[in-house]
């Protein structure tokens, strides 16, 4: 399952969740505007949901866009890396049961892996920002003599 369709699946799940709880409210002699007040929770993973689908799809577009080669395959790293890390950190996903916790572990082992094939163009990354190199920490060229005794200022 790809991760859009993944995605439009949760978007339409929500969407007919909010409407039916909504519904609920209403029948209970609510106000349709307190009801939406009642269904917060899930108007906010709704929200969420349609947010990353979008940013999603928009990478996807202009991923396409991009000739096969090196470029193209970190691109393909930091989508997937952005799906997974949407999955692992919205509890929707868990709350709602569109992602069991054996699944959660998985996503979460695997985004670990593409953290250390994504490690070696992090500088490359950042520098295509055109973040200063000032503003990053030592660490972020070279951990063991930034992390070494010898470094520490007495």
């Amino acid at each position: 399952m790809t991760a859009i369709y993944a995605d439009k699946y949760c978007s339409r799940d929500l969407l007919n969740r909010f409407a039916a709880e909504i519904s609920q409210h209403q029948v209970k002699g609510e106000s349709k505007e307190y009801a939406f007040i009642l269904g917060y929770q899930l108007a906010e993973d709704l929200g969420r949901a349609f947010s990353d689908r979008a940013i999603l799809q928009t990478y996807m577009e202009a991923e396409a866009t991009v000739s096969v080669g090196p470029l193209k395959n970190v691109l393909s790293l930091l989508r997937s890396m952005y799906a997974l890390t949407c999955m692992e950190e919205d509890a929707a996903f868990l709350r709602y049961g569109y992602l069991s916790t054996e699944n959660a572990a998985a996503v979460r082992k695997e985004v670990t892996k593409l953290c250390s094939e994504v490690r070696p163009h992090a500088l490359a990354l950042v520098s295509s920002f055109g973040i200063p190199d000032a503003f990053l920490g030592p660490i972020a060229y070279n951990w063991i003599d930034a992390n070494s005794w010898s470094s520490v200022k007495h």
